[in-house]
């Protein structure tokens, strides 16, 4: 007996440890009764200014890969817009990587436009292609305003997309 616990423990704990990725992977893509998991909080609403001009905001998420999770990580970056009708905020987001090869688009308050550093691809306030060789406009983010302690917040689901083609295809 004690030399059939000798061979199996070891297997049972070795097999659980090899196998923990896979369990965890099926329970996130299961159900996912949680429709906030795939946003990232960005700010408090009133940390974004009412006055139509873009504001880029870092986005962070915690990163799992395989058996490691590192909390916090720098994801990427967003551009909020917020102008308040009727009372309430209308938001429009944006990834700050340019469609043509990822470089991270500024915003250019004297023209009005977003501009790529890279190969001068320009980018109108509502994310419209102007001029450059960019095949495609910015790309859009899906975003939620969520209560949050009796604050709002903007919550971004970020994700990134393939550069240098015309579809807007997420990337990973």
């Amino acid at each position: 007996m004690a030399g059939f616990l000798a061979v199996v423990f070891p297997f049972a704990a070795g097999s659980g440890v090899f196998l923990d990725p896979l369990r965890r992977r099926r329970k996130s893509t299961a159900g996912d009764a949680d429709e906030l998991a795939r946003y990232s909080r960005i700010c408090p609403l009133d940390a974004l200014p009412a006055d139509g001009m873009p504001h880029q905001f870092v986005v962070t998420a915690d990163i799992t890969d395989a058996w490691s999770q590192t909390r916090g990580q720098r994801v990427g970056l967003v551009f909020l817009q917020r102008e308040d009708a009727d009372g309430k905020p209308k938001i429009t987001a944006f990834t700050a990587a340019c469609p043509q090869l990822g470089c991270a688009v500024e915003f250019d308050a004297s023209h009005d436009r977003y501009e790529c550093p890279c190969h001068v691809s320009g980018f109108a306030k509502d994310g419209s292609k102007l001029f450059g060789p960019s095949l495609r406009d910015l790309d859009g983010l899906d975003f939620k305003l969520v209560e949050k302690n009796g604050m709002q917040e903007v919550w971004v689901a970020f994700q990134q997309f393939r550069a240098g083609v015309a579809e807007r295809i997420p990337a990973g």
